[in-house]
């Protein structure tokens, strides 16, 4: 059975005035909100992911999350939303002790029946962090999903946000430049006759180390060194090796452990092609490349 969490006359009132529209024929509200003596955020920083969070009672929790080399996202997660899949009014209400800042629509968002029922891209969570960041309480208004006649709120609370947030934008000063799942399985593409790591290849693989020291999970490389159908095979073969251990080197002298490579080479072999037929140059492009592995524990 849901839990409704009726709240002071004022915070009602102050919601009711601002229904859009779709939520006109509403004739009560369940608001989910934290109050005053309970509200607050948390912060969980890594170096690979950050999490500010609130906890809104009956509901779930409030999420801004913030993940190493992806942007910026917030969602609610909730095991049984109360709201109706469609367009919900996203508004930023004042708090009960700040009636004069007044309401701002912030537009629409989407609610899904699932878990995490309302999931925002990152332009709009960094308005909702700022609305936050000036006392206001952002608020997600829809119809309940029981009743056209209720329309379901959630506000996020302002109070005690300003620390947390703090130390929320310091951990997304310190997230490494890539996750995992980016750098997983990365491919290193050559020039024609190129021998030698060009600086964007450098950074590429600067990414990789600086993970790599980070995640001491990360327990080994596989380095494999391919080369386009053009040109003598023997000779492709040995360019393969090349500039399979140009990358192998290169991490080496970046510190990561040489026990920890494997480095191999097959030089223009069709089976090993991604284009096996190339029928032009951009063909020979896609061919010509370093692959690196990363094995995690």
């Amino acid at each position: 059975m849901k839990t409704r969490y009726k709240f002071t006359l004022s915070w009602l009132l102050m919601l009711s005035v601002t229904l859009a529209p779709p939520l006109a024929a509403a004739g009560t509200v369940s608001s989910y909100y934290a109050d005053i003596d309970v509200a607050g955020w948390h912060t969980d920083s890594t170096v690979f992911e950050c999490l500010l969070t609130q906890q809104v009672p009956g509901l779930g929790q409030a999420v801004f999350y913030h993940q190493a080399g992806e942007p910026l996202r917030f969602y609610l997660q909730t095991p049984d939303t109360p709201m109706q899949a469609g367009r919900a009014l996203l508004t930023s209400q004042p708090p009960v002790w700040r009636q004069e800042l007044g309401v701002r629509d912030l537009g629409y968002v989407d609610v899904t029946i699932s878990k995490r029922p309302v999931s925002l891209d990152a332009p709009l969570s960094r308005v909702l962090l700022a609305e936050l960041e000036r006392g206001m309480v952002p608020t997600i208004m829809r119809r309940s999903w029981f009743s056209d006649q209720e329309s379901v709120h959630v506000g996020l609370s302002p109070v005690h946000f300003g620390g947390a947030y703090a130390e929320y934008h310091d951990c997304t000063a310190s997230l490494l430049p890539v996750n995992f799942s980016q750098i997983e399985r990365s491919t290193v593409f050559w020039q024609p006759n190129q021998q030698e790591l060009s600086d964007a290849m450098k950074a590429q693989l600067d990414d990789i180390v600086t993970y790599t020291r980070a995640d001491p999970r990360v327990s080994g490389f596989e380095i494999n060194g391919f080369t386009d159908g053009a040109g003598n095979p023997r000779e492709n073969f040995e360019l393969s090796r090349v500039r399979a251990f140009e990358v192998h080197q290169y991490l080496v002298e970046q510190g990561i452990n040489e026990d920890m490579l494997e480095t191999r080479f097959f030089g223009s072999a069709p089976q090993f092609r991604i284009v096996e037929n190339e029928r032009n140059a951009a063909d020979r492009d896609r061919n010509r490349r370093v692959t690196i592995r990363l094995l995690r524990d």
